[in-house]
């Protein structure tokens, strides 16, 4: 029984699903792919392989909604910023 470790998320791992879930679009970017390249070589536990994917996705995705989110106000602000500035 002592020869069998249990292995464990890393760190890493949980940061990036956590930053992901609330919402800080680039920091989840940055862990997941860290920790992902970890994983590849060895480096790290492969338990946190799936926290990682998951925080890698929810930055992608945050960061396309920020993205849409600012070309969809600069859109409206150019056909309806003049029409709020005279009134």
């Amino acid at each position: 029984m002592d020869d069998v470790q249990k292995q464990s998320a890393s760190g890493l791992a949980i940061a990036a699903l956590v930053t992901g879930i609330l919402g800080f679009s680039i920091i989840p970017l940055i862990l997941g792919a860290v920790e992902l390249g970890r994983i590849k070589k060895g480096l790290s536990s492969p338990a946190g392989k799936g926290m990682s994917i998951a925080g890698l996705v929810l930055g992608i995705l945050e960061t396309i909604g920020i993205i849409i989110w600012i070309i969809v106000a600069s859109v409206l602000m150019a056909k309806f910023g003049s029409a709020l500035l005279t009134q």
